[in-house]
């Protein structure tokens, strides 16, 4: 997909934004929307929609997405299995979003993220979404003893 088509489903992604009550932006030089959420217990969370690509019929699908754990990397560090299985687990709890691990910008980080059609995603759709991915995200971060994103 050409810069112009993405950003051109970025502001797409704006106007829904807009319409939920989710107030965010595109950031042209990472080619995402990003927005922030205040949580209980003084805790807070970034969201990111990218474009994921488009569908075998053509449908442009985008990836909402909020990164809670940088994986170390090194001897003796990284993800133990036991944090792998923890993730597993939470998979099959959380609703709408799912956690993985995401190589971005020469790191392995932990993301919650949902995927979703562009065209058949509405306000309340992508309230959710966000909502979901953000509170999954802050959920892991928590249990990490941590609150970076």
């Amino acid at each position: 997909m050409d810069p112009a088509e993405t950003l051109s489903v970025l502001k797409k992604i704006e106007d829904i934004a807009m319409l939920a009550g989710i107030r965010g932006r595109v950031n042209e030089e990472r080619m995402h929307f990003e927005c922030g959420f205040n949580l209980p217990e003084n805790r807070s969370q970034m969201v990111f929609v990218r474009v994921a690509g488009k569908t075998m019929t053509g449908g442009t699908v985008v990836s909402i997405f909020s990164p809670c754990h940088v994986v170390s990397t090194g001897f003796l560090k990284g993800l133990s299995k036991q944090s792998a299985l923890d993730l597993l687990k939470r998979n099959e709890q959380v609703m709408f979003a799912r956690y993985g691990v995401w190589s971005l910008e020469g790191n392995d980080m932990v993301v919650a993220s949902a995927d979703r059609l562009v065209d058949a995603m509405d306000h309340t759709d992508f309230h959710s979404l966000v909502w979901y991915t953000a509170i999954a995200a802050d959920a892991f971060e928590k249990s990490q003893g941590a609150d970076k994103f």
